[in-house]
């Protein structure tokens, strides 16, 4: 069994995935929480408005606050970069 970060890049080789359905691969919200922001700032994941548009990395903490309610990101989108598709490839 994969870390969730891991399945996460694994589930994105597929394409790009909702922020909720992404959410379902970690245990708890804030584990998914952490997990999405890490993935974030390391390069593996960007993460993309209603538009297709990369977020820019100021706003990924007001987007994901503590004790964010993940189905109030339904409108965005992850997608693995080259580098996070490497690390399981």
């Amino acid at each position: 069994m994969w870390a969730p970060e891991l399945e996460t890049l694994d589930q994105l080789l597929g394409g790009d995935m909702s922020v909720t359905v992404i959410a379902k691969l970690y245990p708890t919200p804030e584990a998914f929480r952490k997990g999405i922001l890490a993935l974030l700032s390391c390069g593996d994941v960007v993460l993309l408005d209603a538009n297709g548009n990369a977020v820019p990395t100021r706003r990924w903490r007001e987007i994901f606050p503590d004790g964010s309610d993940t189905e109030q990101l339904e409108h965005f989108r992850v997608r693995v970069t080259p580098q996070g598709a490497k690390k399981i490839g």
